[in-house]
């Protein structure tokens, strides 16, 4: 089955299992107690790093890389600093199985048209405040590995490690395939609006006011991780919203792909895709709107103020 599989469906089924490898390392090092916590910031506003992060991202990298032959365009959050022993070179037969209904598009693609965006441990603050005795949010820690074409995010694993206490459980999708691993809710009529809990601005504020005016939400839920914040527009939050340029790459390939397959949308908030070519900046600057598949995602585009969007680098130029 392997050997008579597509380029991308053997990496999606690779990319299952390594996030789930992945994840076993994250929750080991929690459970020795020493996170070897680091902030990477240079700006004042805290971004922490931990031991899982890096050995996570260890792991990804160097199981795709001797998976595929050294091949593979990885971009990752962190620096591979961190050897561990654990490399996973097995794969997901169940990915294998959905072969048949990839689109002809995709199954030519090669390991050289593709970019692989990876963040080894989204939503680093609340495993570090778990560590810490805080109230843990853990459900919000994912491992995030998002493979996009031409520019596009097509296809995504999003793995939380502490989706329910201690058990774990594997989302993936492929845009014209489909979303698995979840129950994709139906539509809402209480529309709810996920944001930022620790990194928001006038700007997100703003927005966040004006779709309340123009009645696109009832209520506003902050969470952390982005990975997590989409997660929950697939099973019943109605829009993700960050007005800021804070968000990463590597951070919206994955939810994205996913998103998408099960029919929603993820853009900039001025309505424009993400471009996930090898190269570009790394910052989201034009910040993200995320929105579920029985939302009309246009409408939430055009409730965010003019002046809201002319601030974020990214579209002030092309306004």
């Amino acid at each position: 089955m392997w050997q008579r599989a597509s380029f991308l469906t053997r990496l999606v089924a690779s990319s299952v299992r390594i996030s789930e490898t992945a994840g076993s390392i994250i929750k080991g090092i929690m459970s020795g107690g020493d996170l070897k916590i680091v902030d990477k910031s240079d700006n004042g506003q805290a971004d922490l790093q931990t031991e899982a992060d890096r050995a996570a991202q260890y792991c990804i990298e160097k199981s795709l890389q001797e998976k595929f032959q050294n091949r593979l365009k990885i971009i990752g959050e962190e620096e591979v600093t961190s050897k561990v022993p654990n490399k996973e070179l097995s794969f997901s037969n169940e990915v294998l199985t959905f072969e048949n209904k990839l689109p002809e598009e995709l199954k030519a693609i090669k390991e050289e048209d593709i970019v692989i965006w990876v963040d080894p441990l989204d939503g680093t603050s609340e495993f570090a405040a778990a560590s810490r005795g805080r109230t843990p949010n853990l459900q919000q820690v994912t491992v995030l590995i998002g493979i996009t074409y031409k520019g596009r995010a097509i296809a995504g694993v999003v793995h939380q490690p502490y989706y329910s206490g201690s058990d774990s459980r594997t989302l993936w999708g492929i845009i014209g395939v489909g979303a698995f691993g979840l129950q994709i809710a139906p539509a809402s009529t209480e529309r709810v609006v996920v944001t930022t809990r620790s990194h928001s601005t006038e700007l997100v504020q703003t927005a966040l006011r004006s779709l309340e005016e123009k009645n696109l939400v009832d209520r506003v839920e902050k969470i952390s991780g982005a990975g997590y914040k989409v997660l929950k527009c697939l099973e019943g939050a109605s829009a993700y919203v960050f007005a800021s340029a804070g968000c990463k790459k590597w951070d919206t390939a994955a939810p994205e792909a996913l998103l998408i397959s099960a029919g929603g949308m993820l853009t900039d908030i001025s309505g424009r895709r993400i471009n996930y070519t090898a190269g570009v900046p790394f910052p989201n600057t034009g910040g993200v709107l995320a929105t579920a598949h029985w939302v009309n995602h246009q409408a939430y585009v055009d409730a965010i103020p003019d002046d809201v969007k002319s601030q974020l680098p990214e579209i002030a130029p092309k306004q």
